[in-house]
């Protein structure tokens, strides 16, 4: 068996030399480069190398660069990254753009060392069949070639690291359902997994499910009880909605998750607890953070490494996959769905993403008690195709285009008039622009109040906000 042939790229001379050494020892082929320069020079002699470990950041090059150029050269060449905590997003990124993995400095576990570079070849070309058949466990059905398929080759490495992770995607995408692969697939999958939604329970009882209370801590407290943090103990806590959390609890999860520590509501004795922090949201965080409803600094510690869930319309092929699979657990295969209602499904934009669509298919079949599920026992609204986001990802509503150009053509005549940016100060009117957005919402929810008989659920859902957003909109306490 010939040996394999592994390409080394890092300019500290002890990295290389460690890995020549204990690469050899397992009948590899090691050849050093300390340099982008000397990277390209291997590549341009047209060398094989089955695998290349390339530290991330370099004095005359970007491990992403050289990535790139290796599998421009040599497509088969598999990519391990090497990089320190401060740069994982990096090697994220790396991931995403074809490396197979990465490596975090220093290499303190060898085992686990070993077991990263040497899977390259005992799973060959990926572990698609097997990582698809895991996360339908977990009930993640998605097909080859789809958006979802890259989130889940990158969750499937963060997993078995001790990084937090942050989940963003629309509502009903399945956060909740990633977060349960993520813990399902790591080190801690012995140990609990523990979720709470942050904005579904009450503030004044938010902080007690979380850190929990002693008895007699406040008037109900009959006993003492645990928060979720003493049952996550070694296992996973999960945040959903956490860009609900108010601003009292952002403070406290920040300890936490620095610390390490915490103590029950009126308690007086510091608990310790280990567990990893999985977070996800329906909103964008770091515009929340930018407009001070979000902590940043909680953001950071949450945001170890963010994953971003495709909505379902933009992975379409995967809809028969998601039926089929709920039609069989749920049915047992005493229904399926016709062609061409299957294409109505297909062609739906589905604004609330996979829930939505398991619902309809569920309510369908319930209510009509059909071996076939057929175009006309589909709701209206998937039939005519109306009322789905799909008008406004073809071309933005009318409204919203004149909206638009009228914005435009205000930013143009206001920088028209400046004659220098000497003559503006940037961050007041930054400020100015974001109270003005601030007044525009207040305006839509006015709107929407009288049209909903001041009916703040129900406005809730027409917008696609919580009750707690448009609270905060109105300028309103709790």
């Amino acid at each position: 068996m010939n040996p394999k042939q592994v390409l080394v790229v890092d300019d500290e001379v002890e990295v290389t030399s460690f890995f020549s050494y204990f690469l050899k020892a397992k009948q590899c082929d090691v050849t050093v480069a300390h340099s982008g320069k000397a990277v390209r020079q291997l590549l341009a002699g047209d060398f094989p190398f089955h695998l290349a470990l390339i530290d991330l950041k370099l004095p005359d090059a970007n491990g992403l660069e050289l990535l790139s150029a290796i599998k421009a050269r040599q497509p088969a060449c598999e990519v391990i990254i090497m990089t320190g905590y401060s740069t994982i997003k990096s090697a994220v990124t790396a991931i995403q753009s074809g490396a197979r993995d990465y490596l975090e400095k220093p290499f303190d576990d060898l085992d686990s060392l070993e077991q990263v570079i040497f899977s390259v070849w005992d799973k060959p070309g990926g572990l698609s069949d097997e990582l698809a058949e895991t996360a339908a466990r977990f009930g993640i059905i998605y097909t080859a070639g789809s958006p979802m398929a890259k989130v889940l080759s990158v969750a499937d490495k963060l997993a078995k690291k001790a990084i937090n992770v942050l989940i963003e995607g629309e509502t009903g995408t399945g956060k909740e359902l990633m977060a349960r692969f993520l813990h399902g697939v790591s080190a801690r999958s012995q140990h609990p997994f523990v979720g709470i939604n942050c904005g579904a329970i009450p503030e004044s009882l938010l902080e007690s499910e979380l850190f929990g209370h002693e008895k007699g801590a406040f008037t109900g407290a009959v006993k003492e009880r645990k928060g979720i943090f003493e049952l996550a103990n070694n296992g996973t806590l999960f945040l959903d909605e956490i860009g609900e959390a108010p601003p009292l609890i952002q403070v406290k999860l920040l300890r936490v998750i620095e610390t390490g520590e915490y103590m029950r509501v009126g308690g007086e004795q510091t608990l310790k607890c280990n567990v990893r922090f999985i977070a996800a949201t329906n909103r964008n965080l770091e515009q929340e953070a930018e407009s001070s409803r979000f902590r940043a600094d909680l953001l950071y510690r949450l945001e170890g490494v963010k994953l971003t869930i495709p909505p379902l319309r933009e992975r379409p092929n995967d809809i028969p996959a998601i039926v089929h699979t709920f039609l069989e657990k749920k049915f047992g295969g005493a229904c399926r769905v016709d062609p061409e209602a299957m294409t109505l499904l297909q062609h739906y934009e589905w604004p609330g993403n996979v829930r939505q669509l398991i619902n309809v298919v569920n309510q369908a079949v319930a209510i009509h008690d059909c071996a076939v599920l057929k175009p006309e026992h589909l709701p209206q609204p998937i039939v005519s195709g109306a009322g789905t986001p799909r008008d406004k990802t073809a071309g933005p509503p009318a409204v919203h285009h004149a909206i638009e150009q009228e914005a435009v053509r205000f930013v143009q005549n206001v920088i028209g008039q400046i004659g220098s940016v000497d003559e503006i100060d940037f961050v007041q009117l930054l400020g100015r622009i974001r109270r003005l957005e601030t007044e525009i919402g207040r305006q839509v929810i006015a709107k929407g109040l009288a049209e909903t008989s001041g009916d703040r659920e129900l406005l809730s859902k027409k917008l696609g906000i919580s009750k707690r957003t448009l609270r905060y909109i109105l300028n309103e306490k709790d």
